[in-house]
């Protein structure tokens, strides 16, 4: 492996390798997850199900986080990066083939629910991936890029899947899924086996100060970690604002029907909705690549936080406002994903930063214990907010004024950080 010398730490070239395999697996785990979401009304019609049924498809994601969360940190500790998350990444290949098989909703749920106990072994690695093989300049950077794979499936999941099973009966493209989850399958398995084939654990020497020092993982390590003052205040911004990302592109197909309310020439509104999620998500990979390397580069992470979740509650209103005020010179759909960009560009980014924050804030806990439980606690808040959506207030208005509201609750508590400045590594 070629490396760089950094003070007295080398970066290896290898790590880019390393993190665009840790990549395209999480990448499959998230079309995965997503899949139905950008079908529900064909996915009803073909299964026999109720709307809530095939919510519960992805549902079971966020719910099967909050059981697996411990037991995936503890797998990463023990068995290291490529071994650890390999669980997740042959969990998410084996059952992503199986939802293939049969035509009945209890078989398709329950490999599902495979594909989702996978999921935390991915997303718990995060930071584990830039601690062990970036530099120290780069952490957040890599987190950020990692994080764009999620973002990048996520936007594939909603742009490719509706082009190939439509929701509209009278379109050509209404048929039986089994094609296109045979598709998600095959390339869940390919990933796993090139994973499994090239992924190393970590680099012949340290990459960085924090992976050069012993990590700990034991309870009271762990209960301390509920001891850090800004750490908890982490959990309420993931709460608040991962969950609102989590339940939006859950139920988006069916919040945003009242939406697009204005036809478009050349598409049906399953591309419409395609294209505004895939704009905002766009969007958050922009953001995390460019505010990710802003906040490397100047060693801030508090401004960061502060700047996404006052933005976010903007523009969630701003999705109405617009409405009222905007589309007698803007087409609504154009005006609609113009917002949704920088929705994405300044909201979605927080994710990489507080990844990476929490980690050098918690050290010497290992990366994926505090990783876990801010992934956790975010799924835990979608769990929450689908809730609301599925079974108490089917209102597009009413939803999108409460995730406004507590994002600007986020935004209070982003005030109260202290900044990376207060808990920088003593060598």
């Amino acid at each position: 492996m070629n490396s760089t010398e950094i003070s007295d730490y080398k970066v290896y070239s290898y790590r880019w390798i390393v993190l665009l395999l840790f990549g395209l697996v999480t990448l499959i785990n998230q079309i995965i997850w997503i899949t139905f979401a950008a079908i529900t009304p064909s996915a009803t019609s073909f299964y026999g199900q109720s709307t809530n049924a095939i919510f519960m498809l992805s549902l079971v994601f966020m719910i099967v986080y909050i059981p697996m969360n411990i037991p995936a940190a503890l797998a990463i500790d023990k068995f290291g990066l490529k071994w650890g998350t390999g669980i997740g990444v042959i969990l998410t290949g084996i059952f992503g083939i199986l939802r293939a098989v049969s035509h009945q909703y209890h078989w398709v749920l329950i490999f599902q629910i495979g594909c989702a106990i996978g999921q935390p072994f991915l997303l718990n690695s995060f930071t584990k991936v830039s601690t062990n093989w970036f530099g120290e300049k780069e952490k957040a950077l890599a987190t950020s890029l990692g994080t764009m794979f999620v973002l990048l499936g996520v936007l594939l999941g909603m742009l490719i899947t509706p082009f190939l099973v439509s929701n509209d009966p009278l379109d050509p493209r209404y048929q039986d899924p089994t094609v296109m989850l045979y598709i998600y399958g095959g390339i869940a398995l390919a990933f796993m086996v090139i994973y499994l084939l090239f992924v190393r654990d970590k680099p012949e020497t340290p990459a960085n100060a924090y992976s050069d020092k012993t990590k700990v993982f034991e309870t009271k390590g762990t209960l301390d970690l509920f001891k850090n003052r800004d750490f908890n205040i982490l959990l309420v911004l993931f709460l608040f604002g991962a969950g609102t990302f989590n339940a939006v592109s859950t139920v988006m197909a069916d919040l945003y029907k009242s939406i697009f309310n204005s036809s478009v020439p050349g598409f049906v509104p399953d591309d419409l909705f395609g294209i505004l999620g895939g704009t905002m998500i766009v969007g958050g990979i922009a953001g995390a690549i460019t505010l990710s390397t802003l906040s490397d580069k100047y060693r801030k992470r508090k401004i960061f936080l502060i700047i996404n979740a006052i933005s976010g509650a903007v523009l969630t209103l701003l999705f109405f406002i617009i409405e009222k005020y905007v589309t007698s010179f803007i087409p609504q759909y154009i005006a609609h994903c113009i917002i949704g960009f920088f929705f994405g560009f300044l909201l979605i980014s927080a994710l990489p930063i507080g990844l990476t924050f929490a980690a050098e804030i918690t050290h010497p806990l290992p990366e994926e214990t505090s990783n876990g439980w801010l992934m956790w606690i975010g799924q835990l808040g979608g769990i929450a907010l689908i809730t609301i959506v599925m079974f108490g207030f089917d209102n597009d208005v009413f939803n999108f004024i409460l995730y406004a509201v507590i994002l600007a609750i986020a935004a209070i508590f982003s005030f109260r950080l202290r900044d990376l400045d207060a808990y920088e590594l003593k060598s």
